[in-house]
């Protein structure tokens, strides 16, 4: 894949927090199945964990009413954005799994849902998976290239930074995954300070890291410590999970 992570991350705020497309991509049905739909170079997504180089992957796509019939998009249309430019298109009739309705002032209404598919792991452009890129940095030995690359990181997904106290946490969203205005969090990654990592708080992902100190586990989440923690402290990263996610 080509090494075109730091360029992108500089357009951070047009991605929105999301895996991205290396190239003109098309996500099949299932693993090694038929095409479903095609997103142009550059599109965002919301991947789920990988399984054998597949990922499980979800879109939010706009369209008109004369694009889909019994909650499907159908085939051959065009998948819009919500500016209205063209970002892809069906191949295959698409389930929608979650169906919005926007109401125009003036003309007719327009449509926004979620659509799901698989891409391979190489047709994802490097680095743009958070985890697996938290899990990266974390063998990086020398500190001034962590840093950068988790600077990076947060730019390439419109992070959100939340000061705790002496703490400082970097939150990046479930952009794509449902079409809900407010979004859960995906992963947060808390310092003590402004370089040094205290602690991962993850939602249906894996990060794997050198030197843990401490886990806690409650379903999809996950909080990994480097430090080890109080009771106060652990209090502390539990309301930074809690108030992350949507209401």
């Amino acid at each position: 894949m080509k090494n075109t992570f730091l360029a992108l991350a500089l357009l951070g705020s047009q991605f929105l927090s999301a895996q991205l497309t290396e190239e003109k991509t098309a996500f099949s049905e299932k693993p090694r199945g038929e095409k479903s739909f095609e997103l142009e170079a550059g599109e965002s997504f919301y991947s789920f964990e990988g399984d054998d180089g597949w990922y499980k992957a979800r879109k939010e796509v706009y369209f008109t009413a004369a694009d889909f019939a019994d909650k499907e998009i159908l085939a051959g249309r065009k998948l819009l954005n919500k500016e209205g430019k063209v970002i892809g298109k069906s191949i295959l009739p698409l389930k929608l799994y979650e169906i919005d309705t926007i109401e125009a002032f003036r003309g007719e209404n327009s449509y926004r849902g979620i659509i799901q598919a698989y891409i391979y792991q190489t047709n994802i452009e490097e680095r743009s998976i958070p985890e697996e890129e938290i899990s990266k940095i974390f063998t990086v030995k020398n500190r001034n290239e962590q840093q950068e690359r988790f600077q990076a990181l947060w730019e390439l997904h419109n992070a959100e930074e939340i000061s705790y106290g002496d703490l400082n946490a970097f939150v990046i969203r479930e952009n794509n995954r449902t079409s809900a205005d407010e979004k859960d969090f995906r992963v947060i990654m808390v310092f003590r300070g402004s370089t040094s990592p205290y602690a991962v708080i993850t939602n249906g992902h894996t990060i794997t890291a050198p030197k843990v100190k401490d886990s806690w586990e409650d379903g999809e989440f996950k909080i990994t410590y480097f430090y080890k923690a109080t009771d106060q402290q652990r209090e502390v990263m539990e309301e930074i999970l809690l108030e992350n996610l949507a209401l």
